[in-house]
């Protein structure tokens, strides 16, 4: 007997699911308001950077090694910004004895 793996089937209709629309009320018939609302919408709900990144089939070893060096990367910046506070000589405020 197959498995079927109603899983990706599932995921991908959920991605999809949201409907932006923009109507010609909303921006009172200016052609060119509803396309700039209607871009700003796409690029908030990340439909463009979502479609760019499906775009090819990445190996689930590449997704991960990715994954892990986005991580490495975050966690350095993380401690060097911690660093630089520590380092600058930012001195707290001690308090005086009564």
């Amino acid at each position: 007997m197959r498995k079927t793996n109603n899983f990706n089937k599932r995921h991908r209709e959920e991605s999809f699911s949201t409907c932006i629309t923009v109507t010609a009320a909303e921006c009172h018939g200016d052609n060119e308001k509803m396309i700039r609302k209607f871009s700003k919408k796409v690029k908030r709900d990340g439909i463009i950077d979502e479609v760019r990144e499906r775009q090819y089939y990445k190996k689930p070893s590449v997704l991960a090694t990715e994954r892990r060096m986005e991580r490495k990367r975050v966690i350095q910046q993380v401690n060097r910004k911690r660093n630089e506070l520590l380092t600058t000589g930012v001195s707290f405020k001690k308090r005086r004895k009564k």
